[in-house]
């Protein structure tokens, strides 16, 4: 008898088997199951499944219900630890009961039915499970608590074997509603684990080289990433430096505007750029601006510190804002729509103008895509802004 999709592994009732003895009863069975041509369905997993998940999957639903009620699925993992990797029910009701057993940690020095046919490689048949059975079959009062929920009455284990070593091992359960598991079970099921051992090792083995070789590609992408941000940040210091140098001579706040934006934040890629300075009076007035509607640079050429603008604000807290998309503006800074929508930004940088503990204006940066700047290139419009601030107090001693 070979065990297929949809064929019930039920004992018959056999009048010819009466008075044989177990190795008998065995014999007649292991003879029985070879007289068909049949081809196990399980045979089948060695060509149509290739995914992992689903090869456990396909083993479980090949014998639950059909053959059993419950089935568990533990495997050897590469530390040698056997670890419970799938839990078929037949009832829909036990979902939970079955994600308690799934979760149930397993130990190498564990003495249950499924550990010691992993070690010594034997498959067991407990015909009929009573209460002593449950306690040897079990680790602790948490596993047993599990198995009495499940109510078991037979039990089959077979281990997994797959290129001469133990991957693993089965445990097929029948509840008391049903009739117990007998040598036939035993003989026919002994023929489905080789080629499901064979299955899910093949399937395993696939799933570790894609995980290897996904692991090793993300090592390789972290390396270049890495280089490239090494390589930026080698770039904006040497963009800072140039800055630094060019901001050191005595240069109008028009002047040396135009020195940090062009020679500094342009490496930022901004669509749009803008600085304010602070009056005498209090206000804010836009000392340098580029990629503006010129109506629209007319209206906003000197506007109170509190208008609704980013760059008042960072004005007035004496903070950096930095504001990846428009839904981030939005919760953000709910008042602040206007000139963002006017202007069609995605994305704003803005840094204050901090020397000596004050600030003397703000300088912002709009794109017009979604944009987050990483903390390289935030400390570097900050650097920036820093210079940009000090040239401008020097220019403001000079008269």
């Amino acid at each position: 008898m070979r065990v297929t999709l949809g064929t019930p592994l039920r004992p018959t009732a056999d009048p010819s088997l009466s008075g044989l003895s177990q190795a008998e009863r065995a014999a007649r069975a292991l003879a029985e199951s070879r007289r068909t041509t049949e081809e196990p369905l399980l045979l089948r997993l060695l060509t149509d499944s290739v995914d992992y998940r689903g090869t456990l999957r396909t083993v479980v639903a090949a014998l639950v219900p059909s053959v059993a009620d419950w089935c568990f699925i533990d495997l050897i993992d590469h530390e040698g630890v056997p670890r419970r990797v799938e839990v078929g029910h037949a009832d829909p009701t036990k979902g939970d009961l079955a994600s308690r057993m799934r979760a149930l940690p397993m130990g190498v020095d564990w003495s249950t039915p499924s550990v010691q046919s992993m070690r010594d490689r034997s498959p067991r048949l407990i015909r009929q499970i009573d209460a002593s059975v449950l306690a040897w079959a079990t680790h602790d009062e948490s596993h047993l608590e599990i198995l009495r929920a499940i109510g078991p009455n037979s039990m089959i284990i077979l281990p997994l074997q797959s290129r001469d070593r133990i991957i693993g091992a089965i445990t097929l359960i029948r509840s008391t509603t049903l009739p117990g598991f007998d040598e036939s079970n035993l003989v026919a099921l002994r023929e489905v684990a080789g080629p499901a051992a064979l299955a899910i090792d093949n399937a395993r083995r696939m799933a570790d080289e894609r995980a290897a070789r996904i692991a090793a590609q993300q090592e390789v992408d972290v390396e270049r990433h890495e280089r490239i941000l090494a390589q930026e940040g080698v770039a904006r210091l040497r963009r800072l430096q140039s800055v630094a140098a060019s901001l050191s001579a005595p240069l109008p706040p028009v002047v040396a505007a135009r020195v940090a934006f062009e020679n500094g934040f342009s490496m930022l890629e901004p669509s749009r750029g803008t600085l304010v300075g602070l009056r005498a009076d209090g206000a804010l007035e836009m000392l340098y601006a580029y990629g503006w509607p010129a109506d629209l640079l007319e209206r906003w050429r000197v506007f109170p510190a509190d208008a609704p603008a980013l760059v008042a604000e960072a004005h007035r807290t004496q903070t950096p804002i930095f504001i990846d998309t428009v839904d981030a503006l939005q919760n953000a800074y709910p008042n602040v729509q206007e000139l963002p929508k006017l202007l069609g930004d995605q994305a704003r940088a803005v840094v204050p103008l901090l020397c000596d503990g004050r600030s003397l204006g703000a300088v912002g940066l709009a794109f017009r895509k979604s944009r987050r700047l990483d903390d390289g290139e935030r400390e570097f419009m900050i650097a920036v802004g820093h210079l940009l601030a000090q040239a401008i107090a020097r220019a403001a001693l000079r008269g």
